[in-house]
């Protein structure tokens, strides 16, 4: 939806239902047919990151810009997949947030319509304004509208999607290039306290293989396919072509860890360098690994921690920067 100025649904049915989900405090609002798009509108606490209301400085480091990526995945880590009512299912196509101006902002309109309509805040009436967030979620079944019988309960059941989340460690390791497995277990505590071990089983140098021609033109013909512009694909593709200059190999970092979580690492002359604002290429990437065992008994994966200079040798410092957590569906019964 464009804008929300003259916002003035031609069908809705009031929600009005306070719950929790993926640990945030939210509001089901409606279901609203509005400018020929159909939507549940929901509100939930979105805290605005203190550096937004400072005026959003630019990250300094490469360190700063991966905690403000952290902070920023945090905060958008809220999208409803589904809503069963009465019995009906409505699959979402699409969905936007926007966070309450306060300032009578036309993105404000939703709310205000349906605060006036009765919906209450519940537990959001304690959290400053500008730390919610309207959302709504587009379906296109729209028959729910007639098929709605207001005397019957609601039947209500929100369902989130499953998603990976990354979730800071900060420890730091010095690993010198070229050796094998350690036997060394390491370990990190997860977010409910329990520990997880790994293990480092060596930091080698790759050979990067540039794309060919013949997997640039096919790469090209997907991307094309998806609707990026000709030059788009240029710029990507070129991105792929420097990223490892010439004198340079990847550095690789080979690992295992318990439950084959997946860790992702940096060297700290990276996590403390500038951004280099000039190159679109990525510093780091998880290279897939063929699921087979390491010397630890859990599937050995690989972080490829950037270009080096070839003549590179001897002990690297490397940090164990996060981990990702993989969140199944989460699906809330109402009533």
């Amino acid at each position: 939806m464009a804008g929300f100025r003259n916002f003035m649904p031609e069908q809705e049915i009031l929600l009005n239902e306070p719950l929790r989900i993926r640990g945030r405090e939210a509001v089901l609002a409606a279901l609203a047919s509005h400018g020929g798009e159909n939507c549940l509108w929901l509100f939930y606490h979105r805290p605005i990151p203190k550096r937004f209301l400072d005026g959003e400085p630019e990250a300094s480091t490469h360190r700063e810009e991966r905690e403000y990526a952290l902070l920023d995945a945090e905060l958008n880590r809220f999208w409803p997949q589904s809503l069963c009512i009465q019995g009906h299912l409505l699959s979402f196509t699409s969905a936007g947030a926007v966070p309450l101006s306060g300032n009578g902002s036309q993105e404000d309109v939703p709310f205000r319509y349906f605060v006036e309509k009765g919906v209450g805040l519940g537990r959001l009436a304690d959290i400053p304004q500008r730390d919610i967030s309207v959302m709504h979620c587009a379906f296109e079944d729209s028959g729910i509208f007639s098929a709605f019988d207001p005397a019957r309960p609601l039947g209500l059941s929100l369902a989130v999607g499953p998603e990976s989340v990354e979730l800071p460690i900060h420890q730091e390791h010095t690993v010198m290039l070229g050796t094998g497995p350690a036997d060394e277990r390491f370990t990190f505590k997860k977010p409910d306290g329990t520990e997880c071990g790994y293990y480092l089983n060596g930091l080698f140098l790759h050979e990067f293989s540039a794309p060919t021609p013949e997997q640039e033109r096919e790469s090209a013909g997907q991307m094309r396919a998806q609707g990026l512009s000709d030059a788009q694909i240029a710029n990507i593709q070129k991105s792929r072509r420097d990223a490892c200059p010439k004198g340079h190999k990847l550095l690789v970092l080979a690992y295992e860890a318990e439950g084959d979580v997946q860790l992702s690492f940096y060297t700290k002359a990276y996590l403390n360098a500038a951004p280099e604002w000039k190159s679109g290429a990525a510093s780091i990437a998880v290279l897939v690994s063929n699921g087979e065992k390491g010397p630890h008994g859990h599937r050995e994966q690989c972080c490829c921690l950037g270009p080096v200079p070839e003549t590179l040798a001897g002990q690297v410092e490397l940090e164990l920067f996060s981990f990702y957590r993989y969140l199944p569906e989460e699906t809330i019964d109402l009533k």
